[in-house]
């Protein structure tokens, strides 16, 4: 008898340790999930799944005539001295209350933690000629206008960003990033500034949201047709995502130089991870880019968890923005825990 119930208080305390062990796992499991531990493993990763090698020898960057341009920032914009964080959003000629929105929001910043930031807006000539002068009048005020001499279009919007690189590598060579966002981009400037502190330096860095094995469209009625004749090939390499991603200052040289060699492909975050993959500059997952899921307004997720949170109307930028004096703490402490993986339902939720 005595041993019987030796053996049952044995097995009872085995079962108790299992459990506990069980929650512990299940614990840490969700940890991993919430913390985007899975998507960090996927860019641990992608070296070994792309063809080992350097890529091909660097060209000559391909960089903008002096005419290229038809209105520009003031020439003190990047000097004495350029700033560490160059910012070029990516906007329409007509959308004057996004760019008004970002100036009044996060691109008011001039320090991103130690790291001094710099907020420019690229865009290409308005289809209607009238938009002109009012554009010429917003930079004449704010002198953070960079307008390239090519029809702003979705189809040129590969020029544009070669054009806002090609600015960024003359006349802000000395920039440590260089940050390419839409205008409907809620930018966390501080987050991501502590994010690229943990980069090593002089080693070319391209981060964001991958794309992974997207295959080109060949219907020709879609806007991101891409004719056979132009990439021949199966599934584009990874690439950021276009709403927002991070280049080392090393790198921007970098692709203009493959953007010689690289066919024109008119999806500009396509081409980029092209260039990226002829100079073998391996695309880096930042799981706390938010992509291009809408996420309702929401100051922890917005300024707190996620770098980067795409489709945000002017007006959402404004109340988040106001929702929390500068370096207020966003987040309670439940929501810190839940971390991005509360953000995702929230985004998951609005698009029910």
């Amino acid at each position: 008898m005595a041993l019987l119930a030796w053996l049952k208080r044995g097995c009872s305390r085995l079962r108790l340790l299992w459990g506990l062990l069980s929650v512990l796992a299940t614990l840490s499991s969700l940890g991993f999930l919430i913390r985007g531990g899975h998507e960090e493993l996927l860019s641990h990763s992608l070296p070994y799944f792309l063809p080992r090698g350097g890529g091909h020898p660097i060209s000559p960057p391909l960089l903008p005539s002096t005419d290229a341009f038809l209105l520009l920032p003031t020439p003190e914009a990047c000097s004495p001295k350029a700033p560490s964080l160059l910012v070029m959003v990516v906007s329409a000629p007509g959308h004057v209350a996004q760019r008004q929105a970002i100036r009044s929001t996060w691109g008011e910043s001039r320090w991103a933690g130690e790291l001094t930031v710099r907020t420019f807006f690229a865009l290409g000539l308005p289809q209607e000629p009238s938009l002109q002068a009012a554009l010429e009048r917003e930079a004449a005020e704010h002198r953070d206008l960079v307008q390239g001499r090519f029809l702003d279009s979705y189809g040129n919007l590969t020029l544009k960003t070669l054009a806002l690189m090609g600015w960024a590598a003359t006349r802000c060579p000395g920039a440590l990033f260089l940050v390419k966002v839409d205008d409907d981009v809620f930018l966390n400037l501080p987050g991501l500034a502590e994010e690229l502190g943990r980069l090593p330096a002089l080693i070319p860095a391209y981060l964001g949201r991958i794309h992974w094995r997207v295959w080109p469209s060949r219907d020709p009625h879609s806007r991101h047709h891409v004719p056979h004749g132009l990439y021949p090939g199966g599934a584009f390499p990874p690439y950021c995502s276009g709403t927002a991603y991070v280049l080392s200052g090393n790198a921007v040289p970098a692709l203009l130089g493959a953007a010689r060699d690289v066919p024109l492909v008119p999806l500009e975050d396509v081409f980029v991870g092209l260039c990226a993959r002829r100079v073998g500059i391996v695309p880096q997952h930042l799981a706390r880019m938010s992509g291009g899921a809408h996420l309702p307004p929401d100051p922890c997720c917005y300024r707190g968890v996620l770098l980067s949170v795409h489709r945000v109307a002017p007006e959402e930028m404004v109340t988040v923005w106001d929702s929390a004096a500068p370096n207020e703490e966003t987040c309670r402490l439940w929501q810190r825990a839940l971390g991005s993986l509360r953000c995702k339902a929230l985004a998951w939720v609005a698009a029910l």
